[in-house]
């Protein structure tokens, strides 16, 4: 049977809520680099966790007036508690040391370059927000016809605002109210079903959803073999409570948008949707007028907006993403090289998880990048496995898809094992064995004039020990270094008090014995 690891890791990390373990740990020691991330989604604050316990100094800049991202804004609070589970992280990264900026909008209160310039590395994760429309629909201009973020957003900040005693003092300047309204949504995937849901908890009359596919089979097809994510028939929590409040499945299958009506009460807004039914090979049946109040837009996201980058500076690929390799997630063709991009905005709009992973793999990327090294974990195994991942372009000189940067000396203390409680280890002086093997080279060259000797020894990869070539004059051996193995000399008085312990150690279990007789 299947195990429920979801349900397992969140029982888990409750249980170490409730009984108070889960605690803020900020780092002993600071390194003084500055890094910035634009946008407080899955991927920036997973990202600022793992550096901000590096001992690097973050700072996260968001445009909207909570950090979040579609954690708070994007995902209704049924589906994800706003309270007991996003705001409740972020303030532990607050007081771990982390600077949130609310209501910036970077590429308008501050460019990319100047924040580029005046920190150490940039991070964007910014996510994919620019959202599918249907601009070249008849009647596209009509009121109440809006767009599933925008929807999903100001309610949500309602919802938020009231609990928080502001409803009076910020109010969306959109009407978003659905109460008593017919509500269709257009669109299939998760988006689409989270305002289903939303619509009929603010209590709409009655809630379609469109969607141009066929219904999904209810065994798993072939085209979506395990470990795939099996393409069959479910019913979302959305779905189900529509069913149980309206007495019906919300969802219309083979059906395309062909037109928008307006209404007979008010020229301006939306009074029917024209739509025609599909066959199964995409013929059309003819067009079906389905009567509306509120039309919900919910087709997907084509990569992030321009607002970050209003003058198209960075490189996109063809879908529209910033680009950036994936294990490598510098922004290619940047004139910032300090520039990384991660999360939807470099991948495309995909999966909360999806999105926390490349989060805490450009952290590792990043601290590499600032100190020549890492401990971070990495959550991208490209280097056990890269061509899994990412096809190799032809006339790469790189053999591997993950750069590594050289290492350099008297770094700042490196993160532990115990790297996910924010210790750090005491300083160490980390020496590189480039240099200790040009020594010790230097050391064993021969004079100039003489013959050069034949291949040089062999070192045994565990022990350390060097065995001369055939036909090569064995070197002088140097002193090997003292290790667990070898033998150690201790301090007289260190002897002399041992052997007094075993001895009174000794009389102690003699009188014991004796007194039990």
């Amino acid at each position: 049977k299947p195990v429920a690891i979801k349900s397992i890791e969140l029982a888990i990390i409750e249980y170490g809520f409730s009984k108070g373990w889960i605690k803020p740990h900020t780092p002993q020691v600071r390194t003084g680099r500055k890094i910035v991330i634009i946008g407080s989604g899955p991927a920036g604050l997973a990202a600022a966790q793992q550096l901000n316990r590096a001992g690097h100094q973050v700072k996260i800049i968001e445009r909207a007036d909570r950090a979040g991202g579609l954690l708070v804004y994007g995902i209704p609070s049924m589906k994800l508690d706003k309270t007991e589970k996003v705001l409740r992280r972020i303030k532990l990264l607050a007081q771990e040391g982390i600077e949130f900026k609310y209501n910036t909008q970077v590429g308008k209160d501050v460019t990319l370059g100047e924040l580029c310039q005046s920190n150490d590395a940039v991070i964007l994760a910014t996510g994919a927000t620019r959202w599918r429309d249907m601009r070249n629909t008849p009647g596209r201009q009509l009121k109440n016809i809006v767009q599933a973020m925008d929807f999903l957003s100001a309610t949500q900040k309602a919802h938020l605002d009231a609990e928080a005693g502001l409803q009076s003092k910020q109010r969306s300047k959109a009407n978003f109210e659905v109460q008593g309204k017919r509500v269709i949504v257009i669109g299939g995937g998760d988006t689409a079903v989270d305002c289903v849901g939303t619509a009929v908890r603010l209590g709409a009359k009655s809630v379609l959803q469109f969607s141009r596919r066929d219904q999904a089979p209810t065994e798993r097809p072939g085209h979506t073999p395990w470990p795939c994510w099996a393409d069959t028939f479910r019913v979302d929590y959305a779905q189900a409570e529509v069913q149980a409040l309206h007495g019906r499945d919300p969802r219309e299958y083979l059906v395309s948008t062909k037109s928008f009506k307006a209404s007979a009460e008010d020229a301006n807004a939306v009074g029917a949707v024209v739509a025609a039914q599909l066959s199964k090979s995409g013929e059309s049946k003819g067009e079906v007028e389905y009567p509306v109040d509120m039309v919900i837009l919910a087709m997907g996201f084509t990569g992030p907006d321009n607002d970050v980058d209003p003058k198209g500076i960075l490189q996109r690929d063809s879908h529209s993403n910033f680009k950036g390799a994936y294990g490598d997630y510098r922004s290619e063709a940047s004139p910032w090289k300090g520039l990384f991009v991660a999360g939807d905005c470099r991948r495309g709009a995909s999966l909360v998880v999806t999105a926390i992973a490349e989060g805490r793999d450009v952290a590792n990327r990043v601290d590499t990048f600032l100190m020549g090294d890492s401990s971070l974990p990495r959550a991208a195994p490209l280097a056990a496995n890269p061509t899994f991942f990412q096809i190799p372009r032809k006339g790469d000189s790189q053999p591997g898809l993950v750069q590594r940067f050289p290492r350099r000396r008297n770094m700042p203390q490196p993160v532990s094992d115990a790297y996910e409680r924010g210790l750090l280890v005491e300083p160490v002086r980390i020496d590189e064995p480039e240099a200790e093997e040009a020594t010790q080279a230097a050391q064993t060259q021969p004079a100039k004039g003489t013959a050069a000797p034949g291949p040089g020894p062999v070192t045994h990869a565990l022990s350390g020990s060097a065995e001369p070539a055939a036909r090569a004059p064995a070197p002088t051996p140097a002193p090997a270094p003292a290790t667990l193995g070898s033998e150690m000399t201790a301090p007289t008085w260190l002897a002399a008090g041992f052997g007094g312990l075993c001895v009174l150690n000794a009389v102690l279990v003699v009188a014991l014995m004796k007194s039990r007789k």
